[in-house]
């Protein structure tokens, strides 16, 4: 889980710091961010998309020469469809994406993390083209130490975690060739992945390990304006990244049967007029494609209707449904506005079920206020981004302008009325004039 996130020069945020741990200093399992529209939300969420994404940098690298190695035609599915998601995000471009417009100062981001009772850090610093600085800390054998400490200048890669001293040279020599462009984990992540390969894998020590794969299974799910950007790694063979539609290996079909099983529960508990989930099913070689179809009671008759169809909640809901697994299964999920298209009823139902069943860390971003109602949810979850006097920003959890909150206390309506900032100031609009100053000549 993480314990707390340190942001400078990223997007909107200048120099910020989110806690993560409650009074007895461990990590939340539960994090609801609120605040006005434009404050920061999406992007404090992004800062996590960042760091998923640097992660990824060297496979699409791989992708990237794939395809130039290839004719479109003879592009392999795999291949084709990893392309259309990996959007080309290298190094440069999330750089150009996330760091503060004209600020010529390094973006930073800090990550403190807990992994089994123990505490790390990671950091990474770029200029505006490429990693200038990046560095780990967490348990070495029974104390905590540096894992690596890289710059353009030097290279500092701790010998202790690995096994074996050639693992240490070949990825020391990895990390002259491709470092800056490429982060130190990113290279790692990717020769441990590497199935020609296994030998690098097999030569990280215990507590590396550990670190590589709670940072793979992070999930994230970010909106930016209307695009939704979906990062899910290291999914479980059970959980597919796509239920409304994609394929699967056709030896993998009772994947296909689970999967409709486990719909089918999901929409009876959500839907009164959702009779049942199945998958339409095409099979081609040994590849099958699948599509999600539901049967409906419409104006008295049962009627089959392809999910594609179904409303933008309903969408948005079967898009949200992986992230909520996996984060009850025990990874860390951050969703940008979790309550997108779905009623506040519903929001409700599902944050308070989750919350009784987490596994993992879910840190969401909302504008659902009936979340502050309910008794289930501590009042140490919930959390406001403010803007300051200086124009900078804060994120603080309520309990810091209200430490003493009685349990009884109506956080919804204290909230309303301003007691922790982050609500938009109200105004009349008058839309005739807004009319008039597109018509009339100044």
């Amino acid at each position: 889980m993480f314990e707390y996130v340190k942001l400078k020069n990223f997007k909107s945020l200048g120099n910020v710091e989110f806690n993560l741990l409650d009074k007895n200093g461990v990590p939340k399992k539960l994090v609801l961010v609120y605040g006005e529209n434009g404050i920061g939300k999406s992007n404090l969420a992004s800062s996590f998309f960042m760091l998923s994404e640097t992660l990824r940098t060297m496979d699409v690298r791989d992708i990237m020469q794939s395809i130039l190695s290839e004719t479109p035609e003879r592009m392999s599915n795999e291949n084709f469809s990893r392309f259309l998601k990996m959007r080309y995000k290298d190094i440069e471009t999330l750089i150009k994406e996330n760091k503060t417009v004209n600020s010529e100062d390094s973006m930073i981001l800090e990550f403190g993390f807990r992994i089994n009772g123990k505490s790390g850090k990671y950091i990474i610093e770029t200029n505006d083209y490429q990693i200038i600085h990046e560095h780990l800390e967490f348990t070495l054998l029974r104390n905590r130490g540096v894992y690596f400490d890289i710059s353009p200048e030097k290279i500092t890669i701790n010998p202790k975690i690995f096994y074996d001293k050639s693992a240490y040279q070949e990825i020391k020599s990895s990390c002259v060739k491709f470092w800056g462009k490429h982060s130190l984990l990113s290279i790692l992540l990717h020769e441990s992945d590497d199935k020609a390969d296994e030998y690098i894998s097999e030569q990280i020590s215990e507590n590396f390990d550990c670190i590589l794969e709670f940072l793979s299974r992070i999930s994230c799910k970010i909106k930016f304006g209307s695009r939704q950007e979906r990062s899910i790694i290291g999914l479980p063979p059970e959980i597919f990244a796509e239920f409304d539609n994609g394929e699967i290996e056709i030896d993998k079909e009772f994947q296909l049967d689970q999967t409709e099983k486990m719909l089918n529960k999901f929409f009876k508990l959500t839907y009164r007029d959702i009779e049942r989930a199945y998958y339409k099913r095409t099979k081609e070689e040994n590849v099958i494609h699948y599509q999600l179809m539901l049967t409906k009671n419409i104006s008295g008759k049962r009627r089959e209707i392809d999910f594609s169809l179904e409303s933008t909640g309903t969408q948005s809901l079967i898009q949200l449904l992986p992230f909520m697994l996996v984060v009850v299964k025990g990874s860390v999920t951050i969703i940008d506005e979790f309550d997108t298209g779905i009623h506040d009823l519903l929001v409700q139902n599902l944050v308070t079920s989750l919350f009784n069943e987490l596994e993992g860390q879910l840190i969401m971003t909302t504008h659902n206020t009936l979340l502050m109602e309910s008794k289930s949810i501590p009042k140490e979850c919930i959390y406001v981004i403010n803007e300051l006097n200086n124009e900078y920003k804060e994120i603080q959890c309520i309990t810091h302008y209200d430490s003493k909150i009685h349990q009884n206390t109506n956080i919804r309506d204290q909230y309303m009325l301003g007691k922790y900032m982050g609500i938009p100031e109200i105004s009349h609009i008058n839309f005739s004039d807004l009319l008039d100053s597109l018509t009339t000549k100044s």
